[in-house]
């Protein structure tokens, strides 16, 4: 049993393999405050409730070191594992950039997963809806090869109400009369939604004029929102980055 965890600056995505079958998959804030002995605590809470099997390694994608640090001495802990922790020297890609150690390790990952798929042209780009927006080129067999980032909607979003007062809070959903919003919210909601699906569609648009076809995936929390607005994502896979934890995990 491989449980696989992505920790990311506003979301931890973890999921539990037996082999190459994803049993179960669950999410919790990320919180940077938490010790080991609460990691502790939730993770036995967890696999207790959903009544699972206890892993017997662990593999991480972390952005955010102390939450790694953390969940790490958690595993020893609770299971007396030593998790593997996703690194650009440990990941089995050559990333083809000017600092390998800038790039996250859920871009790798996300690099990783994609390359399980076949592309016709061997190029692949992940679209990544986080806390930021990561446009991911991947190059069969092992290259990465670099991208973009943008802010996030929710980043998005947030930053706007942060900056503007009498500006609402809203959903990110689809605003329900087409682009024009007859009101605040209506507005709101086709900037960000409508908004960031012309900037997605637009990117890869960049990308396809600059390096040629490519098949996009995307993934992420905000993925599902916009995967019917845009017009050049081929699929979404919202386990992309713990199906390249398994990977890694099994190739290292």
């Amino acid at each position: 049993m491989l449980l696989t965890v992505d920790v990311g600056n506003t979301a931890t995505a973890m999921g539990l393999w037996q082999g190459e079958r994803l049993l179960a998959r669950w999410r919790m804030a990320t919180d940077r405050m938490r010790m080991a002995e609460e990691y502790a605590v939730f993770l036995e809470a967890v696999f207790r409730q959903k009544a699972m099997p206890r892993p017997d390694a662990a593999a991480i994608a972390s952005v955010v070191p102390p939450v790694e640090h953390e969940l790490a001495a958690a595993m020893a802990e609770l299971w007396g594992i030593e998790p593997f922790l996703l690194t650009p020297e440990n990941a089995g890609l050559e990333v083809a950039v000017e600092h390998p150690q800038g790039v996250g390790a859920d871009r790798l990952a996300n690099a990783l997963g994609v390359l399980e798929l076949a592309s016709p042209s061997g190029r692949y780009l992940v679209v990544d809806f986080g806390t930021a927006t990561t446009f991911d080129l991947v190059q069969a067999p092992n290259r990465y090869l670099g991208g973009a980032i943008a802010p996030g909607p929710e980043t998005a979003a947030e930053a706007l109400a942060q900056r503007a007062a009498k500006l609402p809070r809203f959903d990110l959903v689809p605003p329900p009369r087409g682009v024009v919003g007859k009101n605040t919210t209506e507005a709101l909601q086709s900037g960000l939604v409508l908004g960031y699906a012309a900037l997605v569609d637009g990117m890869i648009g960049r990308f396809v004029r600059e390096v040629g076809p490519l098949l996009v995936v995307a993934t992420g929390g905000f993925a599902p929102v916009i995967e019917g607005l845009t017009e050049r994502i081929d699929r979404v896979d919202p386990d992309l980055t713990l199906k390249g934890l398994l990977r890694a995990y099994r190739s290292r």
